[in-house]
């Protein structure tokens, strides 16, 4: 009698598998990249944002009734311990979230920049290494949101292994080329230069609109 094969591989964990992982790891008082929040803050807002959606939109529309409705929800998971806040974002949202329908389409691209966020803020990172797979997804989801998150007045063209995608209306003057590997163009397009590691060519005038567009952003 053959011995079978295994017919499937080995599942690779979720982003957001990975990203409740890595806060479990390094605890409510580590760093992240984005200024004045550490990791219990970052925690906050992924939650504020899946599971009270409407509290978090408040803070964008001013108002008591909103920004009351944004304080009880941040008391309730203040009563949290920060393991149990871990294990509702490993949950993930509700039924009745909009969220999960969004990430749907992104591709986890929320979990995917603010995991880049956390771990990028802490000494010693190296870039992940991505299996084909997840390379292939993650430049997916490059492409579904640079459109949208990389505002530079002129031609921008990210050149990644997988291929390239070109923004913006090629009758802008000015333009740039943005080479990296996926998850750097997508950490680029979202505007975290400062650990985006991407190599940038461009004109005088496209090196301008960066600078501006960045300045603007």
């Amino acid at each position: 009698m053959h011995q079978h094969e295994p017919t499937e591989l080995q599942e690779e964990p979720t982003e957001r598998q990975q990203i409740a992982d890595s806060f479990e790891q390094l605890g409510p008082e580590a760093p992240t990249i984005l200024p004045g929040w550490g990791a219990s803050e970052l925690l906050e807002h992924l939650l504020l944002r899946e599971r009270h959606a409407l509290a978090l939109a408040g803070s964008l529309v001013p108002g008591p009734l909103t920004g009351f409705a944004l304080q009880r929800r941040r008391r309730q998971l203040a009563e949290l311990s920060f393991s149990e806040r871990v294990q509702l974002l490993r949950e993930g949202p509700g039924p009745l979230s909009p969220t999960g329908r969004i990430d749907q389409l992104t591709g986890d691209g929320e979990l995917l920049i603010h995991h880049e966020d956390l771990r990028r803020a802490q000494g010693g990172w190296e870039p992940r290494r991505l299996s084909a797979r997840r390379s292939a997804d993650v430049w997916r989801t490059v492409r579904r949101m640079a459109p949208v998150m990389a505002h530079i007045p002129a031609q921008v063209t990210l050149i990644s292994p997988l291929g390239g995608l070109r923004l913006g209306s090629r009758w802008r003057d000015g333009s740039l080329r943005v080479h990296g590997d996926v998850m750097e163009l997508l950490l680029w397009v979202s505007g975290r230069d400062e650990v985006a590691r991407v190599r940038i060519h461009g004109d005088p005038v496209g090196l301008q609109a960066l600078t501006e567009g960045r300045r603007g952003a």
